[in-house]
C-alpha cells in the first residue's frame, strides 16, 4: 500500500494531510497513534471509500474494518448473526468453526448479543472481520472500554492469528501498549498531519536514542548532567546513547536510592518526544 499527498477536507477544514510518501508492505502491522482529532478515523474512512479524498492512495481491493461500535440485532443469537452477515452455515463452514474455537467463543453462540460482555462482543466482531482474510485489515479502537486483562487477551489472539500470515494490519488505538505488543511500524498523526512514519525501533533511536531510564522522581540537581527528555509529569526520563552510558547512569541512580526502569520500546516516549520535536507540547 502506498500513500502520498493524501488530503481530506471537510469544507475549509483540513481533516487529514499526509504529504510524505508512505509505503506499507505485506505483513506489516502499523500502529496509528495521535490525539483526538488527529485524523486516525479519517484515514480509515478514506481507505474504505467512505469519504472523498485527493492524492495518491494505492490500496488493496479487499479492505476489512473492525469498527469501534457495531449495531447488531439484539434479539437473535450470535450464531444467527454470524450466519446471516457472513452468508454461510456455521456447521458446514470449517474456517468459521476454527475461528470460533480460536476465540473460545463456542459457548456464546446461542447467546443473544445483548447478553454478552464487552469483550465477548468484540470477539464476535473480530471473528467476522478476520474471517474475510482481507489483504488489509483496520482495527479501529478495538479495545476501547475493555478492562486490561481482556485487552491483553485480544492482543494475544491477534498476534497468534496473524503470526504467519501475509496480511497487512492497521492498528488505530489510544493505547500505546497495544502498539508495543503488536506493531512493527508506527504512524504518528496530530491535528490532521503526519508527524512521522517508520519502523518502531528506528523511531525510538531517532527521538530517544539507545534506551531511556525512567525514574520515579521530580527533577532536581541529581539529574543536571543527564539528557532529560519528555515523559510523564511525575517521572524523570533520561535518554541514553549506548549500553555503557545506560549502565553507568543506572548504577549511579540506584546507589542514590532511586527506583527506575529501562526501556528501548516505549511508544509513549516516541509520541511525546516527536510532539516536542515538531513544536507541539503534550
Amino acid at each position: 500500500m502506498k500513500i502520498k499527498n493524501l488530503k481530506v477536507n471537510y469544507g475549509n477544514f483540513m481533516a487529514l494531510y499526509i504529504e510524505q510518501e508512505v509505503t506499507i508492505e505485506k505483513g506489516d502491522i502499523v500502529g496509528i497513534i495521535g490525539g483526538n482529532g488527529a485524523g486516525k478515523s479519517t484515514l480509515v474512512k478514506a481507505l474504505t471509500n467512505q469519504i472523498q479524498y485527493k492524492g495518491e492512495l494505492d490500496k488493496p481491493k479487499s479492505v476489512a474494518v473492525h469498527c469501534q461500535e457495531n449495531a447488531y440485532p439484539t434479539t437473535v443469537s450470535c450464531q444467527t448473526i454470524l450466519e446471516g452477515l457472513l452468508k454461510t452455515s456455521y456447521k458446514k463452514n470449517l474456517k468459521l468453526i476454527d475461528l470460533v474455537k480460536f476465540f473460545d467463543f463456542e459457548k456464546n453462540l446461542k447467546k443473544k448479543f445483548s447478553q454478552m460482555s464487552g469483550g465477548q462482543k468484540q470477539r464476535l466482531t473480530m471473528i467476522m472481520v478476520m474471517y474475510q482474510e482481507s489483504s488489509l485489515t483496520c482495527f479501529d479502537e478495538m479495545s476501547t472500554g475493555l478492562d486490561f486483562e481482556t485487552r491483553i487477551q485480544l492482543m494475544k489472539k491477534i498476534r497468534e492469528w496473524y503470526s504467519n500470515k501475509p496480511s497487512t494490519l492497521l492498528l488505530i488505538t489510544h493505547y500505546f501498549d497495544e502498539v508495543e505488543h503488536l506493531a512493527n511500524k508506527l504512524m504518528i498523526l496530530e491535528k490532521g498531519r503526519m508527524i512521522d512514519f517508520g519502523a518502531t525501533d528506528e523511531l525510538f533511536k531517532k527521538y530517544i536514542g539507545y534506551s531511556a531510564i525512567i525514574v520515579d522522581s521530580d527533577k532536581n540537581s541529581d539529574f543536571e548532567n543527564y539528557k532529560i527528555i519528555e515523559g510523564k509529569d511525575d517521572k524523570v526520563v533520561i535518554a541514553c546513547q549506548n549500553l555503557i552510558e545506560q549502565q553507568a547512569i543506572a548504577d549511579n541512580l540506584i546507589k542514590k536510592g532511586y527506583k527506575l526502569m529501562i526501556t528501548n520500546t516505549s511508544i509513549e516516549l516516541i509520541y511525546l518526544n516527536s510532539m516536542t520535536n515538531c513544536g507541539i507540547r503534550k
